[in-house]
């Protein structure tokens, strides 16, 4: 305990009772990074802490990187570790997704083009040999700090004009609001691979830091394939989570085009 200058303990603050209420909450539930410890108003009724007094408590904690607050319908207080998590089992772009987290998200453009496709670009978009693919990659920076390297390959054809675009922001929006893309699935394969000397300088790290490798294809609600992707996330800043559902199939297509 605190002392004044007299000797005598110096009197805790509301605030201060309420942030180590919370850090004992957050021990004692023995919570994961990215698991949701509760809404504001939950956790002020478990602790029996004012809401006013409890947010200074968050905002000191939000500012040490324990917790992270996202608001809306989905929000509520997280306990955190500063990694972002990639969902894997939703189609939804990544700005969306990482803003969801109470990020912000920045996207420069490395490359936009067109060309031939290389052989498993133009077998798993099921190309023609003269058909040409529109290739993209851009970096993402999630609170100015770099986070991933993307590369979307797409069927010239599909998406005329596409490269005229701004580029910037989520690639799957744009498809759908321009093009009127309806996307149903994709499969994307996780891999754990070094980085290259190249991907190193690009993301600014070390050369054979811990990456995470995606590869993902994904398909129209008529069954064809209209992106074929390879990203690299930044390990050290990215959480891999995937929700499983049961046998019911009906209830589990429902669930993942919500």
């Amino acid at each position: 305990m605190a002392t004044g200058m007299g000797g005598e303990p110096e009197a805790v603050t509301p605030a201060q009772a309420a942030y180590a209420a919370l850090l004992r909450f957050a021990r004692a539930e023995m919570f994961h990074p990215g698991e949701l410890m509760g809404s504001e108003r939950a956790l002020a009724e478990r602790l029996g802490i004012g809401r006013a007094v409890l947010r200074q408590a968050i905002d000191r904690m939000e500012s040490e990187g324990t917790v992270r607050r996202v608001l809306g319908r989905s929000g509520g207080v997280f306990f955190n570790d500063g990694r972002i998590q990639r969902h894997l089992n939703t189609v939804e772009g990544v700005p969306q997704m990482v803003l969801h987290q109470g990020r912000s998200i920045a996207t420069r453009v490395l490359r936009a083009d067109m060309g031939l496709p290389q052989p498993d670009e133009r077998r798993n978009l099921q190309l023609g040999g003269g058909d040409a693919v529109l290739r993209i990659q851009r970096l993402r920076l999630v609170d100015g700090v770099s986070w991933s390297l993307d590369l979307s390959v797409l069927p010239a054809a599909r998406f005329p004009g596409l490269l005229s675009h701004p580029l910037t922001g989520s690639l799957y929006h744009l498809l759908t609001s321009e093009y009127g893309l309806e996307l149903d699935r994709a499969d994307e394969t996780v891999e754990a691979v070094p980085a290259t000397e190249h991907q190193s300088e690009v993301l600014g790290v070390a050369p054979g830091s811990a990456l995470l490798e995606i590869r993902r294809l994904a398909w129209d609600l008529q069954g064809a394939p209209v992106e074929y992707a390879h990203d690299f996330f930044r390990a050290d800043r990215t959480r891999v989570h995937m929700q499983k559902y049961g046998t019911n199939w009906k209830r589990t297509v429902r669930l993942g085009r919500e």
